[in-house]
């Protein structure tokens, strides 16, 4: 399958899939008849991370607990504005410094080695990005350009936006946080400690840890500046 009907079937799926789960589901269906692993959705920003994705949780927990995102070719090339690029681990390995050798060691070693990309500015200081993975090394290199680059960041940003519109939708059908859950968020994002919370509440600071990562599980995301932003924008807390 080539780049254009990769992007034309993104397209064409973001207007099927009436839930999150479903389009999700069908474009890692998609990654594979494409040829790829693994897929990704990723929205940016340093206090609202947002990721959807069949990558191992195992690597997403590591990736926002370590700040990979410093260090991801991916992101890093996101930054620089919308466009459509292969990218593999290997181009960039060679002449990485040791963190970011590291990374790369790390991420192939989770089946991410390769892939097709296409960033795209979400607003307000944000950009997305567009992912399908592979665990091979891959074989294109560089920047697509013309219509099939046109392509793709409209199917880029057709994806960003009906992932806003379903986050906005399911919002309310968000898995209900105890009292206590919603009491370690709260403090959380006013910008208290574990321990700190423990005291206010009264309990253990295993027992807000547990709290803490059963509330990042219900909100779906891996680090808990992403689950206090989640909770502050449903308006739970």
């Amino acid at each position: 399958m080539n780049e254009r009907r990769i992007f034309e079937r993104v397209i064409d799926l973001c207007q099927v899939q009436s839930s999150s789960n479903a389009l999700n589901n069908s474009l890692l269906c998609l990654a594979g008849a494409a040829g790829f692993d693994h897929y990704a959705y990723f929205r940016a920003h340093p206090n609202d991370n947002f990721v959807a994705t069949d990558y191992p949780i195992e690597w997403q927990r590591r990736y926002f607990a370590r700040s990979y995102m410093t260090l991801d070719p991916v992101v890093t090339t996101a930054k620089r504005g919308t466009q459509v690029f292969y990218w593999s681990v290997d181009d960039v390995r060679p002449r990485a410094c040791r963190d970011q050798r590291r990374f790369y060691t790390e991420a192939a070693e989770f089946g991410l080695k390769s892939g097709l990309s296409v960033s795209v500015s979400a607003g307000f200081g944000r950009f997305a990005i567009l992912t399908f993975t592979s665990s091979s090394h891959g074989r294109r290199r560089g920047s697509l350009a013309g219509e099939t680059s046109g392509l793709g960041i409209t199917a880029a940003a057709f994806l960003h936006s009906r992932m806003r519109h379903m986050e906005d939708l399911e919002c309310n059908g968000t898995a209900s946080l105890s009292a206590t859950e919603l009491a370690c968020l709260k403090w959380s994002s006013e910008g208290k400690t574990m321990v700190e919370i423990a005291a206010i509440l009264d309990i253990t600071y295993t027992c807000v840890r547990r709290n803490l990562r059963r509330a990042m599980d219900k909100l779906g995301v891996c680090k808990l500046s992403q689950a206090t932003a989640a909770a502050t924008r449903r308006l739970l807390i």
